[in-house]
């Protein structure tokens, strides 16, 4: 059974649940990609806020093509997330304590409620304290980590939810209090889960894609590095450029397809200054999590082509910086070189779960 069922399954056993319509992965305006399960859900905070049933959607999403930090071992351009909404007003205190308990119950039976912590606002300091709980709170200042912009009249504040995770703790799930009232604390509420986290707290994995679902993935990169983070960016972005360029966004000059281009640049010079200058290697993992994903051997054929004529770019243009002997910002400006090309090299995103 999918994450997914399971999930659904286990609201099912205790609330009315209703499924929404997942929203397609390439968005008919110009914001390119769904980023979040709560896009197109935006009405149903009006049109539905007298239904008494919890909403659940399925959705993949893709974000930050090229500006999201990979070094960040729970960043993905590519993944699954889950919505939790209740469109009808009431004090969500309860229901938000509740979604807690049931998932950490049903899904992560090995940690305790001490070992979950939830952080929010000092502006919902009352709101926190109307009850006692098993959970630790967190009470911080409401800065704009905690401003939720939504398309929706009224103020939203986010709720993050932590729970314990090797030797750190990572964030489950984001609860939202849409439209919030302090003077009886009644609001809508909206909610983030992602899948992939879900299934590393499930499985009692170190990193993401040591899960299950992604072993075919692992096994082709493991072939040529052993480092985690190599694995995790190289993984990750073969993974997105393949299903951006299956949604018929192809490598070009212009728009959407110019950032799908710089992806593949970014990978290239990521696998050169990494792992190994061999882009006859790079390809042969493409086309390896290509044929393990279904894809079409045209879709990784234009990709491979695209890394060939990356190597052939990169090494055209450091033979003009040394004969012409230019400076740093125009050879990065004008032909693109990387920074590892004069020594700047990546450093590991550092917390208390890292790479």
């Amino acid at each position: 059974m999918s994450t997914y069922k399971k999930f659904v399954r286990m609201l099912r056993e205790k609330w009315q649940i209703e499924e929404l319509p997942e929203s397609p992965l390439l968005r008919p305006d110009d914001g390119y990609f769904t980023f979040s399960p709560f896009q197109d859900t935006e009405e149903n905070f009006d049109s539905l806020k007298s239904t008494s049933s919890i909403f659940v959607k399925y959705q993949p999403t893709i974000r930050k093509l090229n500006a999201l930090d990979l070094t960040n071992p729970l960043n993905l351009n590519y993944q699954t997330t889950y919505a939790v909404q209740k469109y009808q007003r009431a004090n969500q205190i309860e229901l938000i304590m509740q979604l807690i308990e049931v998932s950490r119950e049903k899904l992560f039976p090995q940690i305790a409620a001490s070992e979950v912590e939830i952080t929010y606002p000092d502006i919902l300091h009352d709101y926190f304290a109307q009850r006692k709980f098993d959970f630790k709170l967190n009470e911080v200042e409401t800065t704009d980590r905690y401003l939720c912009k939504l398309d929706i009249p009224g103020k939203h504040y986010y709720i993050k939810v932590r729970m314990k995770f090797k030797t750190g703790s990572i964030n489950v799930v984001d609860f939202v209090l849409v439209d919030y009232d302090s003077s009886d604390f009644s609001s809508q509420l909206d909610s983030i889960w992602v899948e992939n986290l879900i299934d590393l707290l499930t499985e009692d994995k170190r990193f993401i894609f040591d899960e299950a679902k992604y072993q075919a993935e692992k096994a082709v990169v493991a072939k040529y590095t052993d480092e985690p983070r190599d694995q995790h960016v190289i993984i990750n972005d073969v993974r997105t450029v393949l299903k951006v360029m299956s949604l018929g966004i192809l490598p070009a000059a212009k728009g959407i397809n110019s950032e799908v281009k710089r992806k593949i640049r970014h990978l290239y010079f990521y696998y050169v200054y990494y792992v190994n200058n061999d882009v006859d290697e790079l390809v042969s993992v493409v086309e390896q999590i290509g044929k393990a994903e279904n894809y079409s051997a045209d879709i990784f054929t234009i990709f491979t082509d695209n890394l060939r004529a990356t190597q052939k770019n990169y090494r055209t243009a450091v033979k003009t910086v040394e004969k012409k002997n230019l400076t740093r910002e125009v050879a990065q400006s004008s032909l693109g070189l990387p920074d590892e090309y004069y020594g700047d090299y990546l450093h590991n995103w550092h917390s208390e779960y890292d790479f």
